[in-house]
């Protein structure tokens, strides 16, 4: 009898190991500012997820306001989520203070560069390893759209690049008295002409750490911009508006006749003059030297304190997969970081519509994606500084190179990492 219970009791023990091993492993995903505007794409999504995967289940929560803060939160008490949806920059912090783990442990090397462009793999890269899937993402440069008439006029074609743009702004202006475009000069609240440099190939930091934008190139680039200024060859509204707002004012009425930009100029251009809006043509924004546009993506990461990484892996894998980051991008003008996306027929599609072919464009350029240089943690006041000093070297009241080493010099005094 001894013997026959003993062999119950192990027949039932082995009942709970397989009914244990055959429980769904409930994975938690938060999102950033998702809901409710696209719960109907992440429901559908994760029901996908969880019909291909039978032995996980997904628990999903929006985190919004409090999301960094959340997540320091739950890493703190023991509790962090599986899968989170964090930026190129909050990933960046949260590697480097231990909190993820690199994906690339989880997922092999060779399938995450087989998915993902080059660079948005880089965007997540830190210390030589990959701490997210990257996400959906945006550009900043986007497309080029044009006034033919203008450009005939002019004599000129479509520029190829920056340098191309910059070479043919007095021949616009001279024959058809129309600006040719509407740089941004100045914005206290951004980056403005540090982007210029940045898409020229020329660093905002040394080795180091510290602001080294007054090289001689640095200032070679900016007195490009001066000297064509004080010509009259840009408005000098540029110096007061913001210049996509300006570009999308003086657009309408002949007065521009190229913007650089996304897609949502042609949306005030179709309101204001529905007949130039018809004629507009639109094509791949002019880089600079360095080819790159700037922008950036999310991504999804998994916290080091996931109590289930090789599922939440799964799951991050799948959210960011071609497929369900196209479906993204047909809901939304998202930019896809799958390299698959470029050549995706949705993105291929013959337009005669300026909108349609300029968000074709841009959903088709994620291997332009790149944030370009990190902000400073007190971004607003050096900004202020730098966008003052461009102000004062534009009005002739200090020289190209004496603006740029007065605002180095108050970056490196006054900087926060």
């Amino acid at each position: 009898m001894k013997h026959a219970a003993r062999l119950l009791t192990l027949g039932f023990s082995l009942a709970l190991g397989t009914a244990a091993a055959q429980s769904p492993v409930e994975v938690q995903l938060w999102t950033w500012y998702l809901s409710p505007k696209f719960d109907n794409y992440i429901k559908d999504t994760i029901s996908a997820f969880e019909k291909a995967n039978p032995g996980i289940t997904v628990k999903w929560f929006d985190k919004q306001d409090s999301m960094v803060q959340d997540f320091l939160s739950s890493v703190n008490m023991g509790s962090a989520p599986d899968v989170v949806n964090l930026n190129i920059d909050e990933t960046s912090k949260a590697a480097q203070n231990g909190f993820l783990r690199n994906v690339d442990a989880l997922t092999p090397a060779a399938t995450l560069k087989s998915t993902f462009y080059p660079q948005t793999l880089a965007n997540f890269t830190i210390g030589g390893k990959v701490y997210a899937y990257p996400w959906y993402g945006s550009l900043n440069e986007g497309v080029l759209l044009y006034n033919p008439d203008l450009l005939s006029k002019a004599g000129v074609k479509p520029p190829r690049d920056m340098n191309e743009l910059l070479n043919m702004v007095k021949t616009v202006k001279d024959k058809t008295g129309a600006y040719a475009w509407v740089p941004a000069l100045k914005d206290p609240g951004g980056a403005s002409f540090l982007g210029y440099f940045f898409s020229d190939g020329l660093p905002i930091y040394d080795a180091s750490g510290k602001a080294a934008f007054n090289s001689p190139a640095h200032v070679a680039l900016l007195q490009k911009y001066i000297d064509l200024f004080k010509a009259g060859y840009f408005p000098e509204d540029a110096l007061r508006k913001e210049a996509f707002q300006l570009a999308t004012e003086l657009y309408p009425q002949n007065k521009v006749a190229m913007i650089v930009g996304g897609p949502q100029a042609l949306n005030r251009i179709k309101d204001t003059n529905p007949s130039l809006y018809a004629k507009t043509v639109v094509t791949s924004a002019p880089l600079g030297k360095a080819k790159v546009q700037t922008g950036t993506s999310m991504g999804m990461v998994i916290p080091a304190a996931s109590k289930h990484p090789a599922e939440a892996a799964k799951l991050a894998a799948f959210f960011t997969n071609n497929a369900n980051q196209m479906a993204f991008a047909k809901i939304v003008p998202i930019v896809p970081t799958t390299a698959a996306a470029q050549n995706d027929p949705y993105f291929k599609k013959a337009s005669s519509d300026p909108i349609a072919k300029a968000t074709s464009l841009v959903g088709a350029s994620g291997r332009y994606i790149n944030p370009g240089f990190k902000a400073p943690g007190n971004s607003d006041d050096l900004y202020k500084n730098f966008s003052d000093n461009i102000e004062a070297a534009l009005l002739g009241k200090k020289t190209a190179q004496a603006a740029l080493n007065d605002s180095v010099a108050y970056w490196n005094a006054n900087m926060k990492k």
